[in-house]
C-alpha cells in the first residue's frame, strides 16, 4: 500500500517509505520508493536527507515532508 501518491507530468506515482540503519551507526535513514501507478514495474529508490535516533521518530518526521518536495525528488531521479 502506498504511503502517499504524487503526480508528475500527468502520471500518478505511489510513494513508499523504508527506514534503514547502516552498520556501526546509531542513526536511522529515510529511503523513498517511487513506483508509477499504471504500468510501473520497477521502483526508483532514493535516500532522503533525514535521519533520527529511532525508527518511529524518523517516520514522524517523514509525515511532515510536503508532497511538493517528494515530487521534486522524483523529478531529480527521472532526469
Amino acid at each position: 500500500m502506498a504511503w502517499r501518491v504524487v503526480e508528475l507530468d500527468d502520471r500518478q506515482w505511489n510513494v513508499s517509505v523504508a527506514v534503514e540503519r547502516r552498520a556501526h551507526s546509531d542513526r536511522w535513514n529515510l529511503v523513498l520508493s517511487f513506483r508509477e501507478q499504471v504500468g510501473g514495474t520497477r521502483p526508483f529508490w532514493a535516500e532522503y536527507p533525514l535521519t533520527a535516533s529511532s525508527r518511529s521518530a524518523l517516520l514522524l518526521q517523514a509525515e511532515r515532508i510536503p508532497n511538493e518536495r517528494l515530487t521534486a525528488v522524483l523529478a531529480d531521479l527521472l532526469r
